[in-house]
């Protein structure tokens, strides 16, 4: 059959004119929003949604109620994205309500819950001095679900490996709260558990889902069941979490919202040359501060640029939200020099608004108080508050190894402390001999007992919040790089040839440590002077350290023989503060010291004496 061309035209039009009609009726996309849902009562009640799907440009957006107002609708450079902002009425009913996204004849209807806030008698409840902090690496502490080892992502499990994923999990953890109870643990502290669909991903740093738990950790409700188990047990849990990055694997990366989504480029990523002294130094060159801050930690790990707004809203409300939704205590935040600091002032405002209990700690990696102290609110030394409560005691970490470990003079612990001036609050920082970043306390001694028991006395009798990591209580020794910094807990894995979370599982030299471990955390909880009172020092002599822990009438005096030899501690400076006191009681071993100036401390031994 032969067609004219007049005829040819009309068809031609004709089907144009259909396809046209076919697509105004058709349903725009949107394949996700974030935060996914919100919740009642909230003091932080103006959101901004971040929509997802194609062709959004010059969307509108509105709900099924005037109990949620769209304020503001914001067009991203990526039509892939919008940003709707959002109110939430004071007295909405909680309840699933339908938001449109709509563009002329095109729509689509998402649900958006709006939960009922939970009971917070339990939640939100911070942690301080109090408290004994647990920290673990998930995946190389206990296995508890096997099914979800090898899920079809990028990183399979590799036992064998040390920079494999080993399996352990969330259901692992829930599984060992009671052995974490018993050792006299108050607060656990995991590596991040968020979605990390990349390679060498066990960590937990690099994430690609900020709102989902990574399923070979578990699931999201399994992360409240975790968070629940533990209040029920009387502990606390502390979020991992990280402003500063994204892995290299999430799927912004590929499809950037905004061109300034990112600092850098995976093509140009200008990796940061990590000058992190540079910040607080009057004579230090802006663009070596911007070098540092602007920079991709690592290749693997791209920079957030916390300037854009959405991205910083997105931050502060993803936090809130994991806050909210699982009830969780507190926060460690990734290393915190990196990000924009004053988006962390703000991030630190709006959860502590929200929040008042709450207490985050920051990592401020340096070694030398006088970089460091600045960081924490309300300092004298930084012309911007960040409004962080707490920071990471590296400092005194510092001080502690080369002290027990390396045989370095006692006087630098006293030193350290000393300008304990310089903090805001010394009392709120995080001291630690040992984490997953850095050799555990055993290894660098030599495993040399002596010197392993004189790191955790201190630790368990100065200022501060003490954390210990996994496997600390037992002497696990590791080694010099992450891989075995980060081993298996033994007994956590079915390749395990014991169980040493039971008393016949260890040797005796573990469970000697472990009973120390458990007394020294005993000790500290039952003494006031030990977790809230005023630390109260003397310049050592000959390698003999004596301080005072002073709360009310109570007082609890630590002396600390570093050297080889016995030593004979006068202790005459401090004799007021016992004048009248019947006698010292031994609270390692209970036995009654009488009172007098000069005490005998065996070589590389430390007392820890309370004042009858």
């Amino acid at each position: 059959m032969r067609i004219s061309r007049s005829n040819f035209s009309a068809i031609t039009l004709l089907i144009l004119f259909f396809l046209m009609s076919m697509q105004s009726f058709a349903q725009i996309k949107v394949t996700k929003v974030e935060p996914p849902n919100w919740w009642t009562q909230m003091k932080t009640n103006k959101i901004q949604l971040m929509i997802y799907g194609n062709d959004l440009k010059d969307a509108k957006a509105e709900f099924n109620t005037d109990k949620i107002k769209v304020t503001e609708i914001h067009n991203a450079e990526n039509p892939g994205y919008l940003f709707v902002d959002i109110e939430i009425s004071e007295d909405i009913e909680p309840k699933n309500y339908e938001l449109k996204i709509s563009k002329g004849k095109k729509n689509s209807k998402i649900q958006f819950p709006v939960l009922a806030r939970e009971p917070n008698e339990n939640r939100h409840n911070g942690f301080s001095t109090n408290d004994v902090v647990y920290l673990i690496t998930p995946d190389r502490f206990v296995n508890g679900d096997e099914k979800n080892d090898n899920l079809k992502m990028n990183d399979k499990v590799s036992s064998d490996s040390p920079w494999g994923r080993h399996g352990g999990d969330i259901a692992g953890m829930i599984s060992k709260l009671d052995y974490l109870k018993d050792l006299g643990v108050t607060a656990i502290w995991p590596n991040p558990l968020v979605e990390n669909n990349t390679g060498v991903s066990y960590h937990g740093y690099a994430v690609t889902d900020m709102y989902k738990i990574d399923p070979r950790f578990g699931t999201n409700e399994l992360y409240k069941e975790f968070v629940e188990k533990a209040h029920e047990r009387g502990i606390k849990i502390i979020l991992d979490h990280v402003a500063n990055h994204i892995g290299v694997f999430h799927p912004w990366v590929e499809n950037l919202p905004f061109n300034d989504w990112l600092n850098g480029t995976i093509k140009d990523p200008h990796i940061t040359p990590h000058h992190n002294r540079t910040f607080f130094d009057p004579n230090s060159d802006q663009e070596i501060r911007d070098l540092t801050q602007n920079g991709w930690f690592v290749s693997e790990m791209p920079d957030l640029n916390q300037k854009n707004p959405f991205v910083a809203n997105y931050l502060i409300q993803n936090t809130i939200w994991w806050i909210e939704y699982s009830g969780l205590d507190g926060i460690r935040e990734d290393t915190y020099i990196y990000p924009d600091l004053e988006f962390l002032a703000n991030w630190a405002e709006a959860i502590l608004n929200e929040y008042p209990k709450f207490n985050i700690v920051g990592e401020v990696w340096i070694g030398e108080t006088a970089f460091v102290a600045p960081y924490q609110n309300d300092s004298k030394l930084n012309k911007t508050d960040t409004n962080l409560p707490a920071l990471l005691d590296f400092p005194l970490r510092d001080a502690l190894v080369d002290v027990f470990a390396n045989d370095a003079d006692i006087f630098k612990i006293y030193e350290t402390l000393a300008k304990d001036f310089l903090y805001t609050d010394p009392q709120n920082l995080m001291t630690f001999v040992d984490n997953h970043d850095v050799e555990r306390i055993m290894f660098l001694a030599k495993e040399d007992l002596s010197k392993f028991k004189l790191a955790l006395q201190f630790l368990f009798t100065t200022r501060g919040i003490p954390q210990i990591y996994y496997g600390t209580e037992i002497g696990m020794v590791g080694g010099p790089d992450h891989g075995s910094i980060r081993e298996d807990f033994p007994g956590g894995f079915e390749k395990s040839t014991r169980n040493a979370f039971e008393i016949s599982g260890r040797s005796e030299k573990e469970n000697e440590n472990f009973e120390f471990t458990k007394k020294l955390i005993k000790i500290r909880k039952e003494n006031s002077a030990l977790t809230e009172g005023k630390l109260l020092h003397y310049p050592p002599r000959e390698q003999v350290y004596c301080y005072l822990r002073i709360s009310g009438d109570q007082k609890i005096l630590t002396i600390i023989n570093n050297s080889n030899e016995n030593k004979t501690a006068d202790i005459s400076l401090a004799e007021k503060h016992f004048e009248n006191a019947k006698s010292f009681l031994n609270l390692m071993n209970n036995e009654e010291i009488k009172v007098e100036n000069k005490i005998d401390v065996g070589a590389k031994s430390a007392l820890i004496l309370q004042i009858n």
